[in-house]
């Protein structure tokens, strides 16, 4: 089992990543753009597990102990910066606490040690340029990979410090397919809301594959209600919102990572969510 197996639609990103791998040719910072939905975290993590597996090198096995731990969110030395508060921010706080602390040592167990940087647009000013000079003078042993949907957002100086590899949309299901991605995104709506009717995971379930960009629509759908809700100053609506995101997820990894089944992992997500705040009408 390779972990690259599971990014459907993306056949030449993955090629082009294998590639680079097997010349010794990776470079010190990636730049992944695509579009919303795209499996641009879940490749930077796959990319990962390849760079540091223990048991097949350059494809990554799944099963071994760095697979598993990168897989899981757990490796001392893979760290994702994610969006965080009601702003859904990556504030410079966590380029200074998981970036910068880090780089002067080597990597505890790792060959290669990965910052993944979720959505590089939501760094906030003084994060992006303390990122960037970190990209000026890049350690040894050390990879960043920068995830957007609006490459040219970020700062020219980023960009032109980066190797950008292009995704197609999502995982490739729905182009091309108007109904399927109706669908998706019917569904995904479906589930970001509060209260979910009994058939849901079934429904999701139906449609093979589809699972994962179902839950990426949800989160999506979340995320902008998380930024509407700031906008209006409605903070808690937004912490809940996020927060609702976030857990959704953390569920897209055990699905696109771990194979879990489909109708299983929507019955154990919407029990977490069942436990979490409702978000509530967002006041405009």
């Amino acid at each position: 089992m390779s972990v690259w197996q599971d990014l459907q639609g993306q056949d030449r990103v993955v090629a082009q990543l294998r590639r680079a791998i097997e010349r010794d040719r990776v470079p010190h910072a990636y730049l992944f753009a695509g579009p919303p939905g795209a499996p641009m975290l879940d490749t930077a993590l796959a990319l990962a597990a390849a760079l540091n597996c223990t048991v097949a090198p350059g494809e990554g096995c799944a099963e071994c102990d760095a697979c598993a731990k990168i897989a899981s969110g757990i490796h001392p030395d893979v760290v994702t910066l994610v969006r965080e508060g009601a702003a859904q921010i990556v504030p410079i706080e966590s380029v200074r606490n998981q970036v910068i602390a880090r780089i002067g040592m080597p990597p505890h167990e790792a060959l290669v040690r990965v910052f993944v940087v979720e959505e590089a647009t939501a760094m906030a000013p003084p994060a992006a340029n303390a990122l960037l000079k970190t990209l000026e003078e890049p350690p040894a042993r050390t990879l960043f990979v920068l995830c957007t949907t609006a490459a040219e957002q970020l700062l020219p100086t980023i960009r032109s410090r980066c190797q950008r590899v292009r995704f197609g949309g999502g995982t490739g299901l729905a182009a091309g397919d108007p109904a399927r991605a109706d669908r998706i995104a019917a569904l995904g709506t479906e589930l970001a809301g509060d209260r979910h009717d009994p058939t849901l995971p079934a429904r999701i379930a139906e449609g093979k594959g589809e699972t994962a960009p179902i839950l990426v629509a949800a989160a999506n759908v979340l995320h902008a209600r998380a930024r509407t809700a700031a906008t209006s100053e409605d903070l808690d609506s937004a912490r809940k919102a996020a927060a609702r995101a976030q857990t959704i997820l953390g569920w897209h990894l055990a699905v696109t990572i771990h194979n879990a089944n489909p109708q299983l992992a929507i019955d154990a997500l919407i029990a977490q969510l069942a436990q979490l705040p409702p978000v509530g009408a967002v006041r405009s």
